[in-house]
Formats: C-alpha cells, sequence, structure tokens
C-alpha cells in the first residue's frame, strides 16, 4: 500500500511543483525515465529534469521572503546530499489506484542514479530488494539498471513491477503531442492514462447523471440542457481520450506557467478533429495599439474546429424549443468569424464612461458582406426579445453611413432590467441601470459601428468616430497591437500553432481600479505601475490533443503583491509561525 515515505515524496513533489511553471529549453525533448513506464501504469508524474526542480523549489521559498520555510531548504538539500543520485536525470511516479480512485493506491518512484551501490550504502539486496532504514521507516530499493533505480515503502511492489523498455519515440508517442508539450516545458508533469482508468471514468456517469436530475429540478430546462450539454462533452472524451496531461514549472526569469491538455486517441473522431494549425496572434496586426484591459485572438480557420462548432450548432438548435437560434444566422456566423482578434482598451473607470467604450473587433472569413449581414439578422431576432425580468431592444442599420471618412453601419442595444430580479431593489441592492452603465457607458448597451475593412469587417462598441477611423486603418495593419511589447513578451511563454490566445493587462486593469482601492480604504497607498506583463493564456488543437497553458510572469507576480498591505494575512510576516498559531507550518 502507498503510505508514508512515498506518498509525502510524491504529493510534495506534487504540490511544490503545482506553485511551479516554465522552465528553459534544457528541460524539451522526452525524459528518458517514461521509457521505463508501462503502458498500462494508471497516473505518472513525471520529474523531467531533478536538478531543475530542486533549484527552482528553492527559488520559489527565497521569494516568499518571510514567509518561506526552512524545512523546504532543508528538504532540497538533503536530496541533492543524497549520494548515487543523478541531479541531471529524469524521475517518475507511478501511481496504481487498483481499480478504484477512493481507495488508498500503490505507488514506486523511478529515480535516477549514478551508482546503485553509492544510493544504498553498499547494502546487500535480498532477493533483488534492498531494505533501508530512512528515519522511523523502511524504505526498499531495486536496481533496475541503465542509470535506474525503483523506490518504494512496500518491497512487495518493488518486486511485481515490470519496467517497460521503449525506446524514446515509443515513449513520446505514448505521451502524444500535448504530453510532450507538457513534459518538455515543466518542471513536473503528471500523465493521467485514459485506456488504463477508463473503467473508473465510466463509473462516475451514473453519479453525475444523477445530480443532472437535480439540476433540471431545482433550475428547470435550461439548466439542464447545459447540463446534457458537459455531460456529452465528458462521455466523448472518456471514450476517445488517450490521456490527460498537466504540467507546472517556475522559471526565475520568466515566471509561472500552468498546462493542461488532452490527448485523443489515434484514430478516433476527436483525434481527426484536433488537427489544426493555428497562428491566432497574427490577427493582432489587424487591431489598432492601445493600453488594454483585455485582448484576444483566434484562428478557427482549421477543418477540424469548423467540424466541431458546426457539431456545436446542430447541438444547440436541438435544444432550441423557439426556433430563435435559426433566425439569428449561427451557421453563417461560423463561417465568417474564422479568424480575428478584440481588444477591450482601457478607459477610466471612475468616470463610468463604461468600461466596454474602448473595444473593438476585427474577424475575418469568407465573406464581409455575409458577416455583416449575419449580424444585422442577429440584432433583427434579438429586437423585441422578451425574457423574465429583463427586456431588449436591438438596432442595426440598413445602409451604411460616411462616419469620419468610413462607410459604416451602426448598431446598438439596450436592457431593461426590472430591479427585483436583480436582489429585490432594496436598499444595498445593485442597481441595474448603474451597472449597466458601468459596463457600456450612457448607452447603456452596446452600441457602435461595423464597417467592411481589410480582409474581413471590424465593430466597435462606442459610438466613437475616432475609434472607428483607427479601428479602419488598423485592419489595413496601421498603428498595430502586433507592436504591443507586453502581448509580445507574454506570446513568447505561450505554446506555439496556437488557434486562441488571450491576454489581461494587469497593469491598466492595477492603474485603474488603484485609485478606488485607496479612496475606499483597501490599500494604503497606490503608485501607477509600469512595464508589468499581462497575464497570458493559449490554446493549442493539434496532434490529435489541446493544449491550454497560462502563464504569469514574475513582475505580474510581484506588482500584485506589493499592492497587498502587510497585515492582510493577519497582522504580518511575524504571525506565520506564532506558537500559538501553527496552522501554517507545513
Amino acid at each position: 500500500m502507498l503510505n508514508s515515505l512515498t506518498t509525502n515524496f510524491l504529493c510534495r513533489t506534487t504540490v511544490v511543483g503545482s506553485i511551479a511553471l516554465l522552465t528553459p529549453p534544457v528541460l524539451a525533448g522526452t525524459p528518458k525515465a517514461m521509457t521505463l513506464v508501462p503502458d498500462d501504469a494508471e497516473l505518472v508524474v513525471v520529474i523531467p529534469n531533478l536538478g531543475e526542480l530542486l533549484g527552482d523549489i528553492d527559488a520559489i521559498n527565497a521569494m516568499m521572503g518571510p514567509m518561506g520555510k526552512m524545512e523546504v531548504t532543508m528538504g532540497t538539500s538533503m536530496l541533492r546530499g543524497m549520494p548515487g543520485v543523478d541531479l541531471g536525470g529524469s524521475a517518475v511516479g507511478i501511481v496504481d489506484f487498483d481499480g478504484d480512485f477512493e481507495s488508498e493506491p500503490d505507488a514506486l518512484f523511478l529515480l535516477p542514479v549514478t551508482s546503485f551501490g553509492d544510493l544504498t550504502r553498499g547494502l546487500e539486496p535480498v532477493d533483488g530488494i534492498v531494505e533501508f532504514p530512512m528515519g522511523g521507516d523502511m524504505i526498499y530499493f531495486r536496481d533496475l539498471g541503465n542509470g535506474y533505480a525503483a523506490m518504494s515503502n512496500a518491497g512487495g511492489i518493488l518486486s511485481d513491477f515490470v519496467p517497460a523498455s521503449k525506446s524514446e519515440a515509443q515513449a513520446k508517442a505514448m505521451l502524444g503531442t500535448a504530453g510532450s508539450r507538457a513534459a518538455g516545458d515543466n518542471d513536473v508533469m503528471l500523465y493521467l492514462n485514459f485506456d488504463a482508468v477508463r473503467p473508473m471514468l465510466e463509473e462516475s456517469f451514473v453519479e453525475l447523471e444523477s445530480q443532472g436530475d437535480m439540476i433540471e429540478m431545482m433550475g428547470g430546462a435550461q439548466a439542464a440542457q447545459g447540463f446534457d450539454t458537459f455531460m456529452n462533452l465528458y462521455k466523448t472524451a472518456v471514450k476517445d481520450g488517450h490521456a490527460a496531461v498537466g504540467g507546472m514549472s517556475f522559471d526565475a526569469d520568466s515566471g509561472f506557467a500552468f498546462d493542461f491538455g488532452l490527448q485523443f486517441s489515434e484514430g478516433s473522431d476527436s483525434a481527426a478533429m484536433f488537427n489544426n494549425d493555428g497562428n491566432s496572434g497574427s490577427y493582432f496586426n489587424r487591431v489598432p495599439e492601445m493600453d488594454f484591459f483585455f485582448a484576444q485572438a483566434f484562428d478557427l480557420r482549421g477543418a477540424g474546429i469548423q467540424a466541431m462548432m458546426s457539431g456545436y450548432l446542430d447541438m444547440i438548435q436541438e435544444f432550441d424549443t423557439t426556433g430563435m437560434m435559426e433566425g439569428m444566422g449561427l451557421d453563417t456566423m461560423i463561417k465568417e468569424f474564422q479568424g480575428g482578434a478584440q481588444v477591450m482598451g482601457a478607459t477610466n473607470i471612475m468616470a463610468m464612461n463604461g468600461i466596454l467604450a474602448n473595444t473593438v473587433m476585427y474577424t475575418e472569413g469568407v465573406n464581409a458582406d455575409d458577416a455583416i449581414g449575419a449580424m444585422k439578422g442577429m440584432y433583427n431576432a434579438m429586437g423585441g426579445m422578451e425574457m423574465p425580468g429583463m427586456g431588449v431592444s436591438a438596432s442595426f442599420s440598413e445602409d451604411a453611413e460616411t462616419v469620419n471618412g468610413v462607410e459604416a453601419y451602426s448598431h446598438s442595444m439596450s436592457f431593461e432590467i426590472d430591479p427585483a430580479m436583480a436582489g429585490g431593489g432594496g436598499i444595498g441592492a445593485p442597481d441595474p441601470a448603474m451597472m449597466l452603465q458601468m459596463m457600456y457607458g450612457p448607452s447603456k448597451g452596446p452600441a457602435g459601428y461595423v464597417a467592411k475593412a481589410g480582409d474581413g469587417m471590424v465593430v466597435t462598441f462606442s459610438q466613437d468616430a475616432d475609434l472607428l477611423a483607427r479601428a479602419y486603418k488598423a485592419a489595413a495593419g496601421e498603428n498595430t497591437m502586433m507592436g504591443n511589447s507586453g502581448i509580445a513578451a507574454a506570446a513568447a511563454m505561450l505554446p506555439e500553432n496556437r488557434v486562441y490566445e488571450a491576454y489581461m493587462g494587469v497593469e491598466q486593469l492595477l492603474n485603474s481600479a488603484g485609485p478606488m482601492m485607496m479612496m475606499f480604504g483597501l490599500i494604503p497607498e497606490f503608485e501607477p505601475l509600469n512595464g508589468v506583463t499581462p497575464i497570458a493564456f493559449g490554446a493549442t488543437a493539434d496532434g490529435g490533443g489541446m493544449m491550454v497553458r497560462t502563464v504569469i510572469s514574475l513582475d505580474t507576480v510581484n506588482a500584485i503583491m506589493d499592492l497587498v498591505p502587510a497585515d492582510a494575512f493577519g497582522g504580518g510576516g511575524d504571525d506565520w509561525d506564532d506558537e500559538d498559531d501553527d496552522s501554517m507550518d507545513f
């Protein structure tokens, strides 16, 4: 059984790794330890480079300052000091759930070694197993040869273990494209083998579907349809999935990153849909340069993505009993919104001129005229819509007019919300009208222009003639977000071949919210920030799988931490190790 020493080693390695991301290129490639992992291994914890992980753990601990723990430094020093350990090698932990996720699993650890004899201090093996006392526990080692030792706190597990003898190419095929990305870019990687745990995943269907019945009772038909969509996706992933992977890493010069991916079985319907090339970042050369709260770009031209979107459209139209979806022209929108970018430009939040008032979008597809026609149909379908507690008014001009030298259509949408739907309309309840003005400005709804531009069309979310002119010029490549240094720095840390990417402008958000936070006494003082790298998110859909990565640069982490008052966690750093409160000791 899995207990004490092996459990602690694997869990601490995983937890510490989950605080970390983004390692140097030295880790690229398939970890050698994966060549020893059997095909039926259920969960594998992969450390591509043991020395890199220990160094990054120390760097994180030091970065925490007074909150850092001496025990962490002692632990990494102890591992570095173990004789016979190859700190430049890769290691894996192999976990076997024995058919039940809720039971205590068995585990063993494959450790890279320069000398098995040095590791075990020359102790003689009995039936191939060396018993080694470590603290108050007994640990067991087995020499696997080829520079590896197996370690566990149960000798029987080591005796029964049959290591694989894969080539590096076979190990890479086992990981798949998503797994190889995670293994090549992270300090710690997790690999859940769907082929080995599928029966356990299928057992979860019954419990989840019983929860769906409860959701329908409480939320009605719409909530039930949403849950059914989730269940269909989950069942498809379980049926076609080869593995789920996750990755975590830290680099002192870059920051933290977190990966999650799915690799689908070769030849499955899902794998066929995830073979798309992507260059989403190129569309930032079609939107105007500006300070931003959020920016995103997408490249949905791949045949697999288009097939997925068409299938999703069929599914939601099947659930639509009103026929409204068909009238909105969503099938045309799929064809016309195949690539593009959207920027939510920074605004003065305190002036209530609309958080979305400086938002612009560029899209391109088969035909810009069809795209504009589809938008017009969508507005017509939504105009006059009535829902419980809310009414929608929408308009889209029939003909284009000249606005600041650009032939454009005007569009607008407004909402009437019953205050009773927002907390009863009593004292202290949110005011729907104020919330809408905060989001959209005086128009209290999206209102702007649509125009053919470049190879597609531009859309603004406020009737700002200057913004329209800048968006029109940017669609032709003039003064665009492609030159934004913050996005460029963050994009360099994302995977290549992206079909989607998004950036959160932490600097602009904090500079806008900081004075308000200071005014309300949430922070003692605020100095405007400069040069803070955006938080970045990127997704791929190639090689029969998908990968999403989130990256938070170190300068961003420090900027956020600097805003937090010293006593925010209960009175400052001196209280972390207070004798009367050992809740933070670990």
